[in-house]
This record gives C-alpha cells, sequence and structure tokens, in this order.
C-alpha cells in the first residue's frame, strides 16, 4: 500500500487481535470483546477503536460492551463486524448504525502477503488505462467468444439484431468519421453507455443535420467530450474498429432519425460486441479511464495480524481492512440514469469501468479485472436480461407448467425491475417509456407476446396486478401526463402491490375486466415508445365517496370514516372531493383504485387503495353491481 502513499494504521491495541483464518462457517466464525471502557481508553490512540466508537445511537453505558466478529462470503473472510450490545446481550448497534444490518470493514490481502493465499481479495488499482488492464480486456473478450458454450449459443440469437443507421469509425491509423452501415451489413462493434450530463462539450458533441456530412469524412477527436475519447481508447485496444455512441452517431435535431434509432435500442445493446459503460463518469467530461482516488474509495485504512493453519505448518501474514466497500456496489452515478438500466440488462457482454473496480460480465462469467473484492450483482438475472436461449426454454416451461401462477412470478420480476427503474433519473421526464422501451421488446420476445399487448408501460395479459402500482410513500412526486392509469404518467418512484402472497393462499378473485383498450403512439407502429393518450375500458365494482381533506367516508355528511389506506398519487395536498372507488382485486383485502370523474362513463385515476375486508359485514362494494368506465 505504501507504493501509493496509502498507510493503513496499525497500533499496540489493534495488533493483538489476530484473524484466525483457519475454520471457517456460512456467518461467523471468531469474535472478540471489550467493556465499553477499554474501548475508550484504546481509541484515545487507536484509530480502529475509535472507529467503532463513531456511530450514531444512544449514548452508551459503561455496561455495555463491544463484539468484533469475522464473517463470511462465499467461503472468504469478508467483513469485520462490529456490534454494540448492551448488559442483557441486547443489540445497541452495528457497524452501519441499524439494528441488524452490519456493513463493517471490508477484508483484503496484498498479492505478495502469506494471507493471500487464503484471501481472495486484493488492493484496488489505482490505474484502469495500463497496458495490463487493456490486455486483461482484450483476453476477456477473446476467451468468451472461443470457450464460452452458453454465450457462443446467445450469440446466435443476437445474430438477427439489427445495425444501427451510423457507427463511429475507430480504425487505427486513419480518420475517426461516422460511417453509414450499409442495409444488411452487421460490423462488429462497441457500444457505450454513459451519463451525458448538462454540459457545453455534450451539445458540441451532438451530431445534427447541420454537421452530419462533415463527420462522415472526419470529426477531430479532440474536440470530444472525455468520455467518448476514452471509449475510442478502449474500442481500439480491443482490437474492433466501430463503437457506437448514441450523441454521435443519431441525428439529435431530426426526429425522424431520433424516433428511427431509438427503437432499435434492443438490437443495438443485444447486438454490440461489448458494451462499455463510463459507470464512474457523472457527465461526458469526466471520463473512466483516469487514475482512481484510492483514499477516497478506501476510507480509513487498517492492519490486522493473520494466521492459518494447515495440518503442522501456521502461514502468519498481515490483512488489510478498508472502511469502505471494496467491491462494485452499484451505486456509481450512472446507476441513477434512466437510460441506462436497459443499456446494461441486454448488453450480452458489458466492461464495467467502476470508481473502486472494473468489472466483466458475461452469460457465463462475472468477475472484477483489476482488484477488489468479488462483484455483487443487485439483483438476479431478469427473465428480460439477456436472450439466452436456455433463459427462453426456461421462462416458456415454467409458465406451461404452472400456468397463471408462473406467469405472475415472471411478471412480478418485470414489476420489480419497474419500480426499481423508476427509482432513477431522467434529464427529460417525458422520456419515462422510450428508456425503457427495449426491456419491454425483450421481454415480449422471450414470452412470445405481441407488440400491441404492451400499452404505455403495462401489459394486456395479467393487466389487473399492473394498475396495482402507487407512489412511494417517501417521495415527492406529480402527475407529468396521460394515461393516468400508467406507472410512467408519474414522476417519481412507484411500487407494486405484491400479488404473489395471495395467489399461494388461493384466494385472488380478478373483480376488474379489462375489455378493451386504445393507445395512440406518438410514432406509429413504435408499440414500446411514447404515447399520446390511452383508454381502457374496464368492468369492475365502482362506489361514490368523499375525501374530506383527512378521512375518506361515504358521503358529505357521513360521520364514520371509512377503513381504506389511500395512497394518492401527487404528493400536493388533496382538498375536500367526491373520489370514486374502483376495485380491482379483491381477496382477504380489497385493492384499487381511486379516481376522479370527467363525465358519467369517464374517469382518471388519483391514486390507490387497500381495504381490509371487516369479518362481520359492512364490505364497502356490498351490493354494488360490476359497471364498464372509461379510464384514461
Amino acid at each position: 500500500m505504501d507504493a501509493f502513499g496509502l498507510v493503513p494504521h496499525s497500533c499496540q491495541y489493534c495488533q493483538r487481535i489476530e484473524i484466525d483464518g483457519t475454520l471457517r462457517s456460512d456467518s461467523v466464525d471468531q469474535s472478540f470483546t471489550w467493556t465499553f471502557r477499554s474501548v475508550q481508553k484504546y481509541a484515545e490512540e487507536c484509530m480502529l477503536f475509535k472507529w467503532t466508537l463513531q456511530f450514531p445511537t444512544r449514548t452508551l453505558q459503561a455496561t455495555d460492551y463491544l463484539v468484533l466478529y469475522i464473517s463470511t462470503d462465499h467461503e472468504d473472510l469478508a467483513r469485520l463486524e462490529a456490534e454494540w450490545r448492551d448488559a442483557n446481550d441486547k443489540l445497541v448497534l452495528g457497524s452501519d448504525g441499524e439494528d441488524g444490518e452490519q456493513s463493517g470493514l471490508s477484508i483484503f490481502a496484498e498479492r505478495d502477503n502469506p494471507a493471500a493465499q487464503y484471501i481472495k481479495s486484493r488492493p484496488l488499482a489505482r490505474s484502469r488505462m495500463g497496458s495490463r488492464n487493456m490486455k486483461t480486456y482484450r483476453k476477456l473478450l477473446k476467451n468468451c467468444q472461443n470457450t464460452h458454450e452458453k454465450c457462443k449459443e446467445a450469440m446466435k440469437e443476437v445474430q438477427h439484431c439489427v445495425a444501427p443507421r451510423r457507427l463511429l469509425c475507430t480504425q487505427p491509423n486513419s480518420t475517426e468519421r461516422l460511417y453509414t452501415v450499409p442495409q444488411g451489413e452487421s460490423p462488429r462493434y462497441v457500444a457505450l453507455s454513459y451519463c451525458w450530463g448538462d454540459t457545453q462539450q455534450m451539445e458540441k458533441a451532438k451530431t445534427k443535420r447541420v454537421n452530419v456530412q462533415d463527420r462522415h469524412r472526419r470529426i477531430e477527436l479532440s474536440q470530444l467530450p472525455q468520455t467518448i475519447r476514452d471509449a475510442v481508447e478502449v474500442t481500439q485496444s480491443l482490437g474492433l474498429d466501430y463503437l457506437w455512441v448514441d450523441a454521435l452517431c443519431i441525428i439529435q435535431d431530426d426526429p425522424e432519425d431520433v424516433a428511427s434509432e431509438i427503437a432499435k435500442m434492443s438490437s443495438v445493446y443485444r447486438g454490440s460486441t461489448v458494451t462499455i459503460s463510463a459507470a464512474s463518469a457523472k457527465d461526458c467530461t469526466e471520463g473512466f479511464l483516469g487514475d482512481r482516488d484510492l483514499a477516497k474509495v478506501y476510507g480509513s485504512l487498517f492492519e490486522l495480524p493473520y494466521c492459518h493453519e494447515s495440518g503442522d505448518d501456521v502461514a502468519r501474514g498481515t490483512i488489510l481492512l478498508s472502511e469502505n466497500p471494496i467491491c462494485d456496489t452499484h451505486q456509481e452515478p450512472i446507476d441513477e440514469r434512466a437510460w441506462t438500466m436497459q443499456e446494461h440488462l441486454l448488453s450480452l457482454r458489458l466492461i464495467r469501468f467502476g470508481s473502486k473496480q472494473t468489472t466483466w460480465k458475461c452469460p457465463t462469467l462475472y468477475v472484477n479485472t483489476d482488484g477488489g473484492g468479488s462483484p455483487h450483482p443487485t439483483n438476479k438475472d431478469t427473465d428480460f436480461s439477456v436472450n439466452e436461449p436456455h433463459r427462453v426454454t426456461e421462462v416458456q416451461s415454467r409458465m406451461e407448467q404452472f400456468g397463471g401462477l408462473g406467469k405472475s412470478v415472471v411478471l412480478g420480476d418485470w414489476l420489480a425491475n419497474i419500480s426499481a427503474y423508476t427509482n432513477r433519473k431522467l434529464s427529460q421526464p417525458g422520456d419515462k417509456l422510450p428508456a425503457c422501451a427495449a426491456l419491454a421488446e425483450n421481454f415480449a420476445n422471450i414470452l412470445g407476446w405481441r407488440a400491441s399487448n404492451y400499452l404505455a408501460g403495462l401489459w394486456e395479459n395479467e393487466i389487473q396486478a399492473q394498475l396495482l402500482w402507487s407512489r412511494r410513500e417517501d417521495t415527492k412526486a406529480e402527475k407529468l401526463s396521460r394515461p393516468t392509469w400508467s406507472w410512467a404518467s408519474l414522476d417519481g418512484p412507484v411500487t407494486f402491490f405484491e400479488l404473489g402472497s395471495l395467489e399461494y393462499d388461493g384466494v385472488v378473485k380478478a373483480r376488474a375486466r379489462l375489455e378493451q383498450s386504445e393507445i395512440i403512439h406518438k410514432v406509429k407502429d413504435h408499440n414500446y415508445s411514447d404515447v399520446i393518450s390511452g383508454r381502457l375500458w374496464l368492468s369492475g365494482r365502482l362506489q361514490q365517496t368523499h375525501w374530506d381533506g383527512f378521512s375518506l367516508t361515504r358521503s358529505v355528511n357521513s360521520p364514520r370514516a371509512l377503513p381504506l389506506e389511500i395512497r394518492w398519487d401527487s404528493s400536493s395536498s388533496i382538498g375536500p372531493r367526491t373520489v370514486w372507488c374502483f376495485e380491482i382485486i379483491g381477496s382477504h383485502i380489497s385493492i384499487g383504485l381511486m379516481l376522479g370523474m370527467k363525465n358519467e362513463t369517464e374517469f382518471e385515476r388519483v391514486g390507490y387503495f387497500e381495504c381490509e375486508l371487516p369479518a362481520s359485514g359492512g364490505y364497502l362494494f356490498d351490493g354494488v353491481e360490476p359497471r364498464t368506465i372509461i379510464l384514461h
């Protein structure tokens, strides 16, 4: 670590903590305890003990004590956790200041240390662009293409992908320029996933009607933002001649070209030889090949003695501990951007340049390339990500075997990821549907659904569960557009009701029924992109109620509040008004939509409700006959 000017803390107090890696279990295999008074004394000189006192919580008492213990991860020592407990052995707090959720110090070892034989995680690399790094990326790509059978099969599925209309030619010893791909040709290319940022450089980088012809002759690389220049360097190092960058390869002030190329987005990323993710760059000027700020990435650093017994031999060395995680935790600037979610999920191969480490991901392999711990995926592979043949067979088999339940499990995966998607940011809020259009298209292809089944972010199949979204309660949001029944109409994160528990009880009743739909798209035949309007004809039970600004009653003069939990779509206060409850699903609870009336048959969504069914009757919808409404 001294080579980077980083000296880990080590002193007489923390050197008494020797980590024994001999015995391991799935969770905890070694612990140390100290009284509060001892910790206070040691913390005057020891940074490690001082670290254990920094968590915000109640004032520690003299009878409290500290527990340090080792936790394992995939048979590797992963973290040193800290817990404070009281005299009754009750947890006061853990390493992250939250009961039951510890983060702790990340454990790793230098390659030439005896501990490295048993500790897999390594120090993080400062450089991301050295010749050794580039050689590693080339080797990973070559091995994937030549030896990964699963990836070879997946490649067969993407051969039909339509190539982008234009690519940036990056051939060595030639001038960078735009290249219009002849129809039917499918050159090998790299795709770039990055954050634009609101910068003058980004504006200058855009291809427009006025410069598109000149750019087919020459593009001055030095005039482009650093992120794009870095992407050119990686493309050339991988031995590939073409790079796709949306700002360059789409004519940004030509609506027809924008619509046409965005409609190909699924093919662009699925069909790329590899996608480069500039994960650590918050805008296009930062680049992603610069040296890492390791002092910032690590936080506090500590060094502890380590031993490991193997027969009669005892290996002794030291381990390093970092205050911050040393693996990609998917909290980079790119993970906040909505467009990049589909770019990452649909890419067959992805090289992700992060602030902590660079990772390689393909259907066969997910590894770090330059140090740190094993990368942790944010969630399991989704049913609508890379179109691998074995996954298509698996999903379709599951649907055939379990029928509606199987479909709902698959659909639940979609809804969970849409919920995560709505937490991301868009510079243009109206891009909510276009920015996930490629995911929707791929999902339909895997499940064998038609594009016409896609209704402004919802699927016609099993639409009831998809209508049950609500604004996340801790956020502010306003309605952006119509249709009001789509989650895409809300400028903010949403959650969906988890239907699975009701299905397993076997008591789900789909009260509402879709009779007809009408969607008018902004661009004809682009079913997955933006819409002008949408209407649903729904048959179900509708009940008029009154909202007085604080509670819901059956009428203006009714003194009794109805036992409904309501979540309004808008975070702005809702004044007194007549609202209508429309039941979507019935079980031991009733779940549905709060509506505002336009006229006798037409309504708009204004919120969501849940209602526990009373055991003694008096149900809100008792005696109400189904009727057909038009929901805008």
